[in-house]
């Protein structure tokens, strides 16, 4: 499965410059997982065409900014701890202490809305020019059968 996003990319679009934040800290594990799990239920068919060379500006425009988002709540649910083998550790250093609980599903939860929205975006320029996009079936499009809410299924 090919990366329609790097991780540069994720930081260029979906953290801000006064986040200190290296890129090798997003994996490619990672951003195929985001892949997988938020934009083939979306797309259906049409997920394995997004790496072809006729939908990169589709890609650049609507498909990568969401998915920058999607990763960008799953670091922030990695950085919320760490796991060794002395368990599971919050961090902690003498220049700051670790972000609540609160705080940290706040992020996540606007992260989430973000990529969400931009995906509904996406979605809405596919179905609005359907002969642009032959391999796409709404009804292959699990947000139109489905409803989630805080990340259940309803």
């Amino acid at each position: 499965m090919a990366l329609l996003i790097t991780p540069a990319e994720v930081l260029e679009t979906a953290f801000p410059a006064t986040e200190q934040f290296r890129d090798d800290l997003i994996r490619p594990t990672m951003i195929e997982v985001a892949q997988l799990q938020y934009l083939q239920p979306v797309f259906g068919a049409l997920f394995d065409a997004l790496e072809e060379e006729r939908y990169s500006d589709f890609v650049s425009t609507y498909i990568k900014p969401p998915l920058a988002y999607y990763i960008r709540c799953m670091v922030i649910d990695e950085l919320t701890a760490s796991v060794g083998t002395l368990g599971i550790l919050q961090e902690k250093s003498d220049y700051g202490s670790p972000a609540s609980i609160r705080l940290q599903e706040r992020l996540r939860r606007q992260a989430r809305t973000t990529a969400e929205r931009l995906l509904d975006r996406a979605v809405g320029v596919i179905e609005a020019n359907p002969e642009s996009f032959p391999e796409y079936d709404p009804e292959q499009n699990l947000r139109h059968c489905l409803l989630l809410k805080g990340g259940f299924i309803l």
